[in-house]
C-alpha cells in the first residue's frame, strides 16, 4: 500500500512540476509575445571549411568529443550502480548522447533553424533522463521511473513547438528556453540543497561546472576566436566541454554508491 501512495504522490509532483511550467510560459506569452530564435546566432565565428571540402568543419568535428563522451558511458554502462527503476532513463540518457553528436554534428554542417531542431531534440531528453536521476537521487526513487516519460515528452514538446512556430512564420522560443534554463537550475539546487542516496556528488559538482562553462564560450564564441588567434573558437570548445561534461555524468553513475551500504 505504501509503494502504491507513493507512486501516487510522485505522479502527482510530476505533473504540478509540469503545470507549472505551463503556467510560466502562458505567463511569459502574454508578458512578453513570442520569442523567435534570432537569426544571427547560426553565425558562428569559425566558418572555415575543413578537409574534403567539409563546411564548418571546427562545428562539426569538436562533436567527436559527444561521440567519444558517448562510447565511454556505453562501456561503462555494466559497471554502473544503477536500481531497477533507474535502467530506462540511464539507457535513453546514454542514447540521446549519441544522438547529441550526430545532431550537432548535422546542424552544423549548414546552420539554419530546421537542422536546429534536430540538435536540441536529444539535448532536451538528456537533460529530462538527467533530471528525473537526479531527483531520483535526491528526493524519490521512483522519479527516476515515474517522471522520466512525461519529463521527456515535456523536453520534446518545447522543441517541436519552437520548430513548428519558425516554420510558420510565427517563431517562438519561450517554451523550450524555459524548459532549457529550468532544468539546468532544478538540478544544479537539488545538487545544492537536498541529501543524496547515492555518493559522488563531486562527479555533479563538476558537470555543472562544465554546464557553466559551455554557457560562457557559447555567450563569447567570437572573441575567444580572435583570443586565440583563430585556433579555437568559443562554440567548437562548448563542445569539446560537452563531452567532458557528459564524461562526468556517466562517470558519477559509475562511481557512486549507495549511502547506506
Amino acid at each position: 500500500m505504501r509503494c502504491v501512495n507513493d507512486t501516487a504522490l510522485v505522479r502527482r509532483q510530476v505533473w504540478l512540476m509540469i503545470g507549472t511550467v505551463a503556467v510560466l510560459y502562458g505567463l511569459s506569452r502574454l508578458a512578453i509575445g513570442p520569442l523567435p530564435q534570432d537569426p544571427a546566432y547560426h553565425l558562428f565565428a569559425d566558418a572555415r571549411t575543413g578537409p574534403g571540402g567539409m563546411p564548418h568543419a571546427a562545428s562539426v568535428l569538436s562533436n567527436l568529443s559527444i561521440l567519444a563522451a558517448s562510447l565511454l558511458g556505453l562501456a561503462l554502462r555494466p559497471r554502473m550502480t544503477i536500481a531497477p527503476e533507474e535502467r530506462a532513463a540511464v539507457n535513453i540518457l546514454i542514447a540521446a548522447s549519441f544522438l547529441i553528436a550526430f545532431g550537432s554534428a548535422y546542424y552544423h554542417w549548414a546552420p539554419a533553424n530546421a537542422p536546429l531542431v534536430w540538435d536540441r531534440l536529444p539535448i532536451a531528453v538528456v537533460l529530462m533522463s538527467l533530471l528525473a536521476l537526479v531527483m531520483a537521487d535526491r528526493v524519490h526513487p521512483l522519479f527516476a521511473r515515474v517522471a522520466l516519460w512525461p519529463f521527456t515528452a515535456l523536453g520534446i514538446a518545447s522543441v517541436v513547438v519552437w520548430g513548428i512556430s519558425e516554420a510558420i512564420g510565427k517563431g517562438d522560443l519561450l517554451l523550450y528556453l524555459i524548459v532549457r534554463l529550468g532544468t539546468g537550475a532544478a538540478i544544479a539546487l537539488l545538487v545544492i540543497l537536498r541529501q543524496p542516496r547515492y555518493t559522488g556528488t563531486s562527479w555533479l559538482v563538476a558537470a555543472l561546472a562544465i554546464e557553466i562553462a559551455m554557457g560562457v564560450l557559447e555567450r563569447f564564441d567570437h572573441e575567444v576566436f580572435h583570443l586565440t588567434g583563430g585556433l579555437a573558437s568559443g562554440h567548437s570548445l562548448k563542445h569539446v566541454l560537452a563531452g567532458v561534461g557528459l564524461a562526468f555524468v556517466f562517470g558519477w553513475l559509475r562511481a557512486r554508491k549507495a549511502r547506506d551500504s
